[in-house]
């Protein structure tokens, strides 16, 4: 796993210890960030299911002002702080170890607000719209602002409403949606 452009430029992330974390391919990383490239800099990116933490670091290298990494497993979080660490980038880092569902209700007490949201849970993850029902109703991205969405290409049809479709990809066994809020 590496860091594909920006300001950490190649730098090798640690990588995840067995099957239990699937870390997002290059591909997949790269055709959501070529599609998201003018939105970046300067934005507020959360990275829900973190895992590695190559998402939101990746968003961080590009530009993005702040990221906040939410992962529920304690090996997940230690590894999204190394790697962190090893680029360089706490001040603008912020994780949160935690449900998903819980962290989004926290966001929204504090008023947070994000511009891009990146979520890649466990393919047999089934709460996706509850998440996205979550980000709706607590205003946690701006109008106009993007969600994508890793799945699994095998899930069959599933519920993003209230947000609209805006392009949906399929690489291999994994498909990436790209959302958007109703401004």
């Amino acid at each position: 796993m590496r860091i594909i452009s920006g300001s950490a430029k190649g730098m090798n992330l640690k990588s995840p210890h067995g099957k239990k974390i699937r870390p997002t391919s290059e591909k997949v990383k790269e055709a959501f960030f070529n599609i998201v490239q003018d939105r970046i800099k300067g934005s507020w990116f959360l990275d829900l299911f973190s895992g590695s933490g190559g998402i939101g670091l990746e968003a961080l290298s590009r530009g993005a002002e702040k990221c906040i990494f939410v992962d529920k497993d304690r090996n997940s979080i230690q590894l999204i702080r190394e790697n962190i660490q090893l680029t360089g980038m706490q001040e603008k880092a912020r994780v949160c170890q935690g449900d998903a569902g819980r962290a989004l209700l926290g966001f929204s007490k504090e008023e947070i607000c994000f511009d891009i949201v990146y979520i890649d849970p466990p393919y047999k993850y089934t709460k996706i719209t509850d998440i996205l029902f979550l980000l709706h109703h607590g205003r946690l991205l701006v109008g106009g602002g993007i969600i994508g969405v890793e799945r699994p290409s095998r899930n069959g049809t599933w519920d993003y409403s209230p947000f609209s479709l805006q392009q949906k990809k399929n690489y291999g066994d994994t498909e990436l949606y790209l959302l958007v809020s109703r401004e």
